[in-house]
């Protein structure tokens, strides 16, 4: 009877090492997907910026232009 408890236990304890496992390797693939995402929110944040202000500097030529012709 003690045997097979103690032959329990240690399948058990295999199964929750196997799962710390797993799980630091999903830990890894979340910050990695985590930091992916952030650069790209980054970039995309940098583009809209950069494309509203190229539509006001055009806006305000475009205006200049008309007003002096």
């Amino acid at each position: 009877m003690d045997n097979e408890i103690l032959i329990a236990l240690g399948r058990l304890e295999g199964k929750v090492d196997a799962l710390m496992t797993r799980q630091a390797v999903h830990d890894e693939v979340l910050e990695r997907h985590d930091s992916r995402i952030r650069n790209l929110e980054l970039s995309k944040s940098w583009m809209l910026g950069a494309a509203a202000a190229v539509s006001v500097i055009v806006s305000v030529v475009i205006n200049a232009w008309s007003a002096n012709g």
